[in-house]
Protein backbone atom coordinates (compact mmCIF):
# COMPACT_ATOMS: atom_id res chain seq x y z
CA UNK A 1 0.00 0.00 0.00
CA UNK A 2 3.05 2.15 0.64
CA UNK A 3 4.32 1.91 -3.46
CA UNK A 4 3.95 5.15 -4.42
CA UNK A 5 5.49 3.59 -8.13
CA UNK A 6 3.95 5.73 -11.23
CA UNK A 7 2.23 8.70 -9.16
CA UNK A 8 4.08 10.95 -11.34
CA UNK A 9 2.70 9.27 -14.59
CA UNK A 10 -0.85 9.79 -13.06
CA UNK A 11 -0.10 13.33 -12.55
CA UNK A 12 1.16 14.41 -15.44
CA UNK A 13 -2.00 12.61 -17.53
CA UNK A 14 -4.39 14.99 -14.82
CA UNK A 15 -2.59 18.02 -15.80
CA UNK A 16 -2.43 16.86 -19.58
CA UNK A 17 -6.28 16.49 -19.66
CA UNK A 18 -6.49 19.74 -17.72
CA UNK A 19 -4.09 21.63 -20.29
CA UNK A 20 -6.10 20.07 -22.88
CA UNK A 21 -10.04 20.89 -21.60
CA UNK A 22 -7.86 25.04 -21.42
CA UNK A 23 -6.98 24.81 -24.95
CA UNK A 24 -10.60 23.44 -25.91
CA UNK A 25 -12.30 26.28 -23.81
CA UNK A 26 -9.54 29.15 -25.58
CA UNK A 27 -9.98 27.65 -29.04
CA UNK A 28 -14.05 27.62 -28.59
CA UNK A 29 -13.59 31.11 -27.70
CA UNK A 30 -11.82 32.28 -30.30
CA UNK A 31 -14.37 31.18 -32.85
CA UNK A 32 -16.68 32.18 -31.24
CA UNK A 33 -15.23 35.71 -30.96
CA UNK A 34 -14.11 35.49 -34.49
CA UNK A 35 -17.40 34.90 -35.69
CA UNK A 36 -18.90 37.65 -33.87
CA UNK A 37 -16.72 39.92 -35.12
CA UNK A 38 -16.67 38.65 -38.72
CA UNK A 39 -21.07 39.37 -38.57
CA UNK A 40 -20.15 42.49 -37.05
CA UNK A 41 -18.00 43.37 -39.82
CA UNK A 42 -20.08 42.32 -42.69
CA UNK A 43 -23.56 43.95 -40.43
CA UNK A 44 -21.87 47.41 -40.84
CA UNK A 45 -20.81 46.18 -44.05
CA UNK A 46 -24.29 45.38 -45.30
CA UNK A 47 -26.03 48.58 -43.43
CA UNK A 48 -23.84 51.33 -45.46
CA UNK A 49 -24.77 48.93 -48.75
CA UNK A 50 -28.63 49.30 -48.02
CA UNK A 51 -27.99 52.84 -46.86
CA UNK A 52 -25.86 53.66 -50.17
CA UNK A 53 -28.99 52.09 -52.21
CA UNK A 54 -31.52 54.77 -50.64
CA UNK A 55 -29.47 57.31 -51.88
CA UNK A 56 -28.70 55.84 -55.24
CA UNK A 57 -32.43 55.57 -55.49
CA UNK A 58 -32.75 59.10 -54.65
CA UNK A 59 -30.46 59.99 -57.37
CA UNK A 60 -32.15 58.01 -59.56
CA UNK A 61 -35.25 59.28 -58.66
CA UNK A 62 -34.73 62.63 -59.25
CA UNK A 63 -32.85 62.56 -62.92
CA UNK A 64 -36.40 60.53 -63.65
CA UNK A 65 -38.47 63.44 -62.40
CA UNK A 66 -36.31 65.47 -64.53
CA UNK A 67 -35.99 63.65 -67.27
CA UNK A 68 -38.43 65.02 -70.13
CA UNK A 69 -40.89 62.34 -71.72
CA UNK A 70 -39.05 59.65 -74.39
CA UNK A 71 -41.08 61.13 -76.72
CA UNK A 72 -40.00 64.59 -76.35
CA UNK A 73 -36.45 64.37 -75.93
CA UNK A 74 -34.19 63.40 -78.91
CA UNK A 75 -33.10 60.51 -80.44
CA UNK A 76 -30.32 58.76 -78.35
CA UNK A 77 -28.20 56.15 -79.07
CA UNK A 78 -29.66 52.89 -77.76
CA UNK A 79 -25.90 52.48 -75.29
CA UNK A 80 -26.37 55.85 -73.92
CA UNK A 81 -30.63 54.84 -73.26
CA UNK A 82 -29.99 54.35 -68.81
CA UNK A 83 -33.28 52.64 -67.09
CA UNK A 84 -35.83 54.32 -65.58
CA UNK A 85 -36.03 53.90 -61.70
CA UNK A 86 -39.52 54.39 -61.33
CA UNK A 87 -42.23 52.95 -58.27
CA UNK A 88 -44.55 50.07 -58.97
CA UNK A 89 -41.80 48.09 -60.48
CA UNK A 90 -39.83 44.71 -60.16
CA UNK A 91 -37.26 45.16 -57.19
CA UNK A 92 -33.89 46.82 -58.69
CA UNK A 93 -30.82 44.72 -57.72
CA UNK A 94 -27.28 46.02 -58.20
CA UNK A 95 -23.83 45.92 -56.83
CA UNK A 96 -20.87 47.34 -54.96
CA UNK A 97 -18.20 45.74 -55.93
CA UNK A 98 -18.25 42.35 -54.21
CA UNK A 99 -21.87 43.34 -52.28
CA UNK A 100 -25.55 43.00 -53.70
CA UNK A 101 -28.43 45.63 -52.54
CA UNK A 102 -32.07 44.96 -53.38
CA UNK A 103 -34.31 47.87 -53.64
CA UNK A 104 -38.49 48.52 -53.88
CA UNK A 105 -39.91 52.17 -54.72
CA UNK A 106 -43.42 52.48 -53.77
CA UNK A 107 -45.70 56.01 -54.92
CA UNK A 108 -47.24 57.26 -51.74
CA UNK A 109 -49.50 59.01 -53.71
CA UNK A 110 -51.16 56.66 -54.63
CA UNK A 111 -52.40 56.17 -50.82
CA UNK A 112 -55.12 58.06 -49.31
CA UNK A 113 -54.17 60.51 -46.81
CA UNK A 114 -55.32 58.95 -43.60
CA UNK A 115 -55.94 62.33 -41.76
CA UNK A 116 -57.61 64.04 -44.55
CA UNK A 117 -59.88 60.84 -44.99
CA UNK A 118 -60.88 60.18 -41.14
CA UNK A 119 -61.71 63.89 -41.34
CA UNK A 120 -64.17 63.33 -43.96
CA UNK A 121 -65.18 59.62 -42.24
CA UNK A 122 -66.25 61.59 -39.05
CA UNK A 123 -68.81 63.80 -40.87
CA UNK A 124 -70.24 60.77 -43.05
CA UNK A 125 -68.55 57.09 -41.71
CA UNK A 126 -70.53 55.15 -45.19
CA UNK A 127 -67.49 55.57 -47.23
CA UNK A 128 -64.71 54.76 -45.09
CA UNK A 129 -67.07 51.42 -43.64
CA UNK A 130 -67.60 50.58 -47.31
CA UNK A 131 -63.79 50.75 -47.79
CA UNK A 132 -63.04 48.09 -45.30
CA UNK A 133 -65.49 46.00 -46.19
CA UNK A 134 -64.57 45.83 -50.30
CA UNK A 135 -60.87 45.95 -49.75
CA UNK A 136 -60.12 44.77 -46.70
CA UNK A 137 -63.21 42.40 -46.54
CA UNK A 138 -63.99 43.00 -43.09
CA UNK A 139 -68.12 42.78 -42.29
CA UNK A 140 -70.59 43.36 -39.74
CA UNK A 141 -69.94 44.76 -36.24
CA UNK A 142 -65.65 43.89 -36.80
CA UNK A 143 -66.41 46.33 -39.71
CA UNK A 144 -68.05 48.65 -37.30
CA UNK A 145 -65.42 48.47 -34.33
CA UNK A 146 -62.67 49.44 -36.63
CA UNK A 147 -64.03 52.26 -38.86
CA UNK A 148 -65.87 54.14 -35.09
CA UNK A 149 -62.63 53.11 -33.56
CA UNK A 150 -60.73 54.99 -36.44
CA UNK A 151 -62.74 57.86 -36.11
CA UNK A 152 -62.48 58.11 -32.23
CA UNK A 153 -58.83 57.87 -32.19
CA UNK A 154 -58.75 60.57 -34.86
CA UNK A 155 -61.13 63.10 -33.31
CA UNK A 156 -60.48 65.40 -30.64
CA UNK A 157 -63.41 65.09 -28.38
CA UNK A 158 -64.21 61.96 -26.34
CA UNK A 159 -67.93 60.65 -27.23
CA UNK A 160 -68.03 57.19 -28.69
CA UNK A 161 -68.64 56.91 -32.21
CA UNK A 162 -71.61 54.54 -32.88
CA UNK A 163 -71.91 51.73 -30.61
CA UNK A 164 -68.71 50.15 -31.49
CA UNK A 165 -66.20 53.03 -31.13
CA UNK A 166 -63.59 53.54 -28.09
CA UNK A 167 -62.14 56.78 -26.34
CA UNK A 168 -59.79 57.29 -23.94
CA UNK A 169 -61.41 55.20 -21.11
CA UNK A 170 -61.36 52.29 -23.22
CA UNK A 171 -57.44 52.40 -24.03
CA UNK A 172 -56.75 53.39 -20.21
CA UNK A 173 -58.31 50.29 -19.10
CA UNK A 174 -56.26 47.69 -20.98
CA UNK A 175 -53.57 45.64 -18.93
CA UNK A 176 -50.72 47.94 -20.81
CA UNK A 177 -53.00 51.29 -20.66
CA UNK A 178 -51.94 54.36 -23.37
CA UNK A 179 -53.80 57.71 -24.22
CA UNK A 180 -56.23 57.76 -26.83
CA UNK A 181 -54.42 60.30 -29.49
CA UNK A 182 -57.21 62.64 -30.20
CA UNK A 183 -55.32 64.26 -33.40
CA UNK A 184 -53.62 63.31 -36.60
CA UNK A 185 -51.95 60.34 -37.15
CA UNK A 186 -48.03 61.40 -36.70
CA UNK A 187 -46.98 57.54 -38.21
CA UNK A 188 -49.43 55.00 -40.41
CA UNK A 189 -48.21 52.52 -37.47
CA UNK A 190 -50.64 54.45 -35.42
CA UNK A 191 -53.22 52.22 -37.24
CA UNK A 192 -52.04 49.09 -34.96
CA UNK A 193 -53.00 51.11 -31.32
CA UNK A 194 -56.59 51.46 -32.37
CA UNK A 195 -59.14 48.62 -31.08
CA UNK A 196 -60.09 46.01 -33.65
CA UNK A 197 -56.87 46.56 -35.74
CA UNK A 198 -54.64 43.87 -35.78
CA UNK A 199 -51.48 42.91 -37.41
CA UNK A 200 -53.44 40.48 -39.64
CA UNK A 201 -55.85 43.39 -40.15
CA UNK A 202 -53.16 46.22 -40.50
CA UNK A 203 -50.17 44.45 -42.88
CA UNK A 204 -53.18 41.69 -44.65
CA UNK A 205 -52.94 38.54 -45.54
CA UNK A 206 -49.00 38.39 -45.44
CA UNK A 207 -49.93 39.07 -41.52
CA UNK A 208 -46.66 40.08 -40.06
CA UNK A 209 -44.38 43.00 -41.15
CA UNK A 210 -41.49 39.88 -41.26
CA UNK A 211 -43.40 38.35 -43.54
CA UNK A 212 -44.81 41.85 -45.49
CA UNK A 213 -41.43 42.15 -45.97
CA UNK A 214 -39.50 39.06 -46.93
CA UNK A 215 -42.02 38.14 -49.98
CA UNK A 216 -40.30 37.27 -53.02
CA UNK A 217 -42.06 38.83 -56.50
CA UNK A 218 -43.37 35.78 -56.68
CA UNK A 219 -45.25 34.86 -53.37
CA UNK A 220 -46.05 38.44 -53.76
CA UNK A 221 -48.60 37.37 -57.05
CA UNK A 222 -49.66 34.19 -55.09
CA UNK A 223 -50.64 36.81 -52.40
CA UNK A 224 -52.59 39.00 -54.53
CA UNK A 225 -54.36 36.90 -56.72
CA UNK A 226 -57.65 36.60 -56.86
CA UNK A 227 -57.58 32.90 -55.11
CA UNK A 228 -55.62 30.86 -52.60
CA UNK A 229 -51.87 30.58 -53.31
CA UNK A 230 -50.75 26.83 -54.19
CA UNK A 231 -49.12 25.09 -51.76
CA UNK A 232 -45.31 24.53 -51.27
CA UNK A 233 -42.76 27.57 -52.10
CA UNK A 234 -44.00 29.75 -54.92
CA UNK A 235 -41.53 29.45 -57.76
CA UNK A 236 -41.00 32.40 -60.19
CA UNK A 237 -43.55 32.77 -63.20
CA UNK A 238 -43.65 33.76 -66.42
CA UNK A 239 -46.04 36.82 -66.41
CA UNK A 240 -47.13 36.76 -69.84
CA UNK A 241 -48.27 32.89 -69.38
CA UNK A 242 -49.85 33.49 -65.75
CA UNK A 243 -53.51 33.26 -65.69
CA UNK A 244 -55.90 34.25 -62.67
CA UNK A 245 -57.30 30.51 -61.21
CA UNK A 246 -61.05 30.65 -62.03
CA UNK A 247 -61.54 27.04 -60.74
CA UNK A 248 -63.86 26.68 -57.42
CA UNK A 249 -62.20 26.54 -53.82
CA UNK A 250 -60.62 29.65 -54.36
CA UNK A 251 -60.71 32.60 -52.21
CA UNK A 252 -59.97 36.18 -52.69
CA UNK A 253 -57.24 37.47 -50.49
CA UNK A 254 -57.34 40.59 -49.04
CA UNK A 255 -54.53 43.60 -48.43
CA UNK A 256 -54.12 45.54 -45.66
CA UNK A 257 -54.88 48.72 -44.58
CA UNK A 258 -51.17 49.86 -44.71
CA UNK A 259 -51.47 49.23 -48.66
CA UNK A 260 -54.49 51.66 -48.71
CA UNK A 261 -53.57 54.53 -46.32
CA UNK A 262 -50.52 56.59 -45.10
CA UNK A 263 -49.90 59.97 -43.80
CA UNK A 264 -47.49 61.77 -46.19
CA UNK A 265 -49.81 61.71 -49.09
CA UNK A 266 -51.95 64.92 -50.43
CA UNK A 267 -54.78 62.66 -51.59
CA UNK A 268 -58.19 62.92 -49.95
CA UNK A 269 -59.82 60.77 -52.34
CA UNK A 270 -58.88 57.61 -53.75
CA UNK A 271 -56.76 58.09 -57.09
CA UNK A 272 -54.01 55.93 -58.52
CA UNK A 273 -51.64 57.06 -60.56
CA UNK A 274 -51.66 54.02 -63.99
CA UNK A 275 -48.22 55.19 -64.41
CA UNK A 276 -46.85 54.13 -60.85
CA UNK A 277 -48.78 51.77 -59.20
CA UNK A 278 -47.62 48.99 -58.34
CA UNK A 279 -49.51 45.71 -59.10
CA UNK A 280 -50.72 45.52 -55.68
CA UNK A 281 -51.67 49.19 -55.75
CA UNK A 282 -53.72 48.41 -58.81
CA UNK A 283 -55.48 45.91 -57.46
CA UNK A 284 -57.53 48.06 -55.21
CA UNK A 285 -59.32 49.08 -58.23
CA UNK A 286 -62.89 47.79 -57.88
CA UNK A 287 -63.22 45.38 -60.94
CA UNK A 288 -59.09 45.15 -61.43
CA UNK A 289 -58.12 41.10 -61.76
CA UNK A 290 -54.67 40.15 -60.90
CA UNK A 291 -53.64 39.19 -64.55
CA UNK A 292 -54.76 42.82 -65.74
CA UNK A 293 -52.63 44.56 -63.21
CA UNK A 294 -49.63 42.61 -64.41
CA UNK A 295 -50.18 43.52 -67.99
CA UNK A 296 -50.39 47.19 -67.50
CA UNK A 297 -47.76 47.41 -65.41
CA UNK A 298 -45.86 45.16 -68.49
CA UNK A 299 -47.42 47.34 -70.87
CA UNK A 300 -46.34 51.08 -69.77
CA UNK A 301 -42.53 49.31 -69.20
CA UNK A 302 -42.51 50.00 -72.63
CA UNK A 303 -44.31 53.18 -72.87
CA UNK A 304 -45.69 55.39 -69.98
CA UNK A 305 -49.95 56.41 -70.60
CA UNK A 306 -50.02 59.59 -72.25
CA UNK A 307 -53.98 59.93 -70.84
CA UNK A 308 -56.64 57.84 -68.89
CA UNK A 309 -57.76 56.86 -72.14
CA UNK A 310 -54.31 56.05 -73.66
CA UNK A 311 -54.33 51.74 -74.49
CA UNK A 312 -56.33 51.30 -71.01
CA UNK A 313 -59.71 51.33 -72.78
CA UNK A 314 -58.26 47.88 -74.31
CA UNK A 315 -58.13 46.31 -70.65
CA UNK A 316 -60.84 44.20 -68.44
CA UNK A 317 -63.43 46.40 -66.55
CA UNK A 318 -62.09 49.51 -67.33
CA UNK A 319 -65.44 51.38 -67.74
CA UNK A 320 -65.54 50.29 -63.67
CA UNK A 321 -62.07 51.16 -62.37
CA UNK A 322 -61.46 54.16 -64.75
CA UNK A 323 -63.15 56.65 -62.45
CA UNK A 324 -60.07 55.85 -59.98
CA UNK A 325 -57.00 56.55 -62.17
CA UNK A 326 -55.20 59.65 -62.56
CA UNK A 327 -51.94 60.38 -63.90
CA UNK A 328 -49.88 63.01 -61.90
CA UNK A 329 -47.38 66.00 -63.05
CA UNK A 330 -43.53 65.64 -62.52
CA UNK A 331 -44.11 68.97 -61.21
CA UNK A 332 -45.62 67.73 -58.31
CA UNK A 333 -44.03 66.76 -55.14
CA UNK A 334 -43.81 63.25 -54.96
CA UNK A 335 -44.06 61.39 -52.01
CA UNK A 336 -42.12 57.50 -52.51
CA UNK A 337 -41.45 54.69 -50.00
CA UNK A 338 -37.73 53.25 -50.39
CA UNK A 339 -37.15 49.64 -49.26
CA UNK A 340 -33.19 48.70 -49.08
CA UNK A 341 -31.37 45.45 -48.46
CA UNK A 342 -28.08 45.27 -48.51
CA UNK A 343 -26.41 41.63 -48.66
CA UNK A 344 -22.92 40.88 -47.36
CA UNK A 345 -22.28 37.02 -47.25
CA UNK A 346 -24.82 35.67 -45.07
CA UNK A 347 -25.72 39.23 -43.56
CA UNK A 348 -28.77 41.22 -44.55
CA UNK A 349 -29.60 44.70 -43.30
CA UNK A 350 -32.93 46.88 -44.61
CA UNK A 351 -33.74 50.45 -44.44
CA UNK A 352 -37.37 51.54 -44.73
CA UNK A 353 -37.69 55.07 -45.61
CA UNK A 354 -40.33 57.69 -46.95
CA UNK A 355 -38.82 60.62 -48.99
CA UNK A 356 -40.45 63.37 -50.56
CA UNK A 357 -38.45 64.38 -53.47
CA UNK A 358 -39.28 67.86 -55.94
CA UNK A 359 -37.41 69.02 -59.09
CA UNK A 360 -34.81 70.89 -57.01
CA UNK A 361 -35.02 69.09 -53.75
CA UNK A 362 -35.20 65.69 -51.56
CA UNK A 363 -36.63 65.37 -48.04
CA UNK A 364 -36.60 62.19 -46.11
CA UNK A 365 -39.60 62.90 -43.84
CA UNK A 366 -39.18 58.49 -41.89
CA UNK A 367 -36.32 56.85 -41.51
CA UNK A 368 -36.28 53.14 -39.51
CA UNK A 369 -33.98 50.43 -39.70
CA UNK A 370 -34.15 46.91 -38.98
CA UNK A 371 -37.94 46.76 -40.76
Amino acid sequence: MKNENGIALLLVLWVITLLTVICAEFSWTMRTETTITRNFKEGEQAAYVAEAGINKAVVELTRSLNQPPKSSRPEEPEEQELPAWEPGKEPFTFTFGDYECELTIEDENNKININAFLQEAKKNPVKLKLLLEEKIGLEGEERDTVADSMIDWWDTDHDITGVNGAERDYYRSLDDPYDCRDGELPVIEDLLLIKGIDEQLYYGDAGSIEQATTLTPAELEGLLRDGAAASGTPQKQDLKNTETPEAEGFEKRNLGLVNMFTVYSSSKDFKIDINTASVEQLLLLEGMDAETARTIVRTRTERKFASPADRLPEFKNYEIWKKDITLRSSAEAHFYKIKSSGFVGTVTRKITCTVLITRNNFFFMHWQEGS
